[in-house]
């Protein structure tokens, strides 16, 4: 990731606060794990957002190695065509649907708030073919302390109503957090692009090389005996309340636990942890609109 885009980020996105918050007596949500905290950030400019999440798509698009050496304008315009589902001359509201403005941000944010190594490129989880993404988490990171390993699989929305957004996560978050969600669909697709992982000396990529040569029948068994652990970042971006950023947050976090507050996960057998981020922006149709502007008139990467 190039200097200008980290500088961008850094001192354009802030961390509000945390949850629980003492001073504003706001509770955390009911699904946040006990060894995580809700994240509050809060950015200003909504050009300088639209214009992270335009960089981003770029890295978020292509693994490192693919990145070196090569065209960055030239591999940014066909990621469109190749990994995304983008169409220049569909109609606004289709591509205001799309789904890689969250993604894109989410790859950053994960990427330099929280340290996080990508494992693998989403735009491998890709269907030339059907021209369809394939069924899975919105972003694949990881951080590895010695012996542990922390799979960060999340989960991202960008809509209008924050609300709405979350009622959708809620949909199918206790399938998200399954073995079947996470081993069968995911890492069976993992598995296949093992050889595209950016680092080849991870535990990760070794485990995947040594489960690749031999059988295996219980795949969370081979998860838990290398403390290996799902973390679920869920990252929402929606529009801020009219009485103002506070208030959007307390909105959100009592929503989550008046409506959710019976929501389990009795289909996962590893170690997991879940925890939201919260971004409430000014605009977020406006925020699309200036990227959607920028991809069809080819503005310029930053150098």
């Amino acid at each position: 990731m190039k200097q200008p885009l980290l500088d961008l980020v850094n001192k354009s996105i802030v961390l509000e606060y945390k949850l629980p918050n003492k001073e504003l007596k706001y509770e955390k949500s009911c699904i946040t794990h006990t060894d995580k905290n809700d994240d509050c950030y809060k950015i200003d400019d909504l050009e300088k957002l639209s214009k992270i999440i335009y960089e981003s798509i770029l890295y978020y698009s292509y693994d490192q190695y693919e990145l070196d050496g090569g065209f960055h304008q030239g591999m940014f315009e066909n990621a469109f065509g190749q990994k995304f589902k983008f169409n220049h001359k569909a109609k606004e509201t289709y591509k205001l649907s799309l789904g890689f403005y969250g993604e894109a941000l989410l790859y950053s944010m994960l990427k330099i708030f929280y340290k996080n190594d990508t494992l693998i490129s989403r735009g491998y989880f890709y269907d030339i073919q059907k021209k369809t993404e394939v069924t899975g988490y919105d972003c694949f990171h990881l951080i590895q302390k010695d012996d542990n390993l922390e799979l960060w699989f999340g989960e991202t929305k960008f809509w209008q109503n924050g609300k709405a957004a979350v009622n959708d996560v809620f949909k199918n978050i206790s399938k998200a957090i399954s073995d079947d969600y996470l081993v069968d669909t995911n890492f069976a697709t993992i598995r296949q692009f093992r050889g595209n992982i950016e680092d080849k000396t991870t535990k990760i990529y070794q485990l995947l090389e040594d489960w690749n040569k031999r059988l295996i029948t219980n795949m969370v068994e081979e998860l838990n005996n290398n403390n290996i652990k799902l973390v679920y970042p869920i990252l929402i971006t929606y529009d801020q309340h009219k009485d103002g950023y506070n208030h959007s947050i307390n909105e959100i976090i009592t929503h989550i636990n008046t409506k959710y507050s019976t929501t389990s996960f009795p289909n996962i057998g590893i170690d997991y942890s879940i925890f939201f981020i919260l971004l409430p922006i000014s605009d977020v149709k406006q925020c699309k609109r200036q990227i959607i502007e920028w991809i069809d008139s080819k503005e310029p990467l930053m150098s």
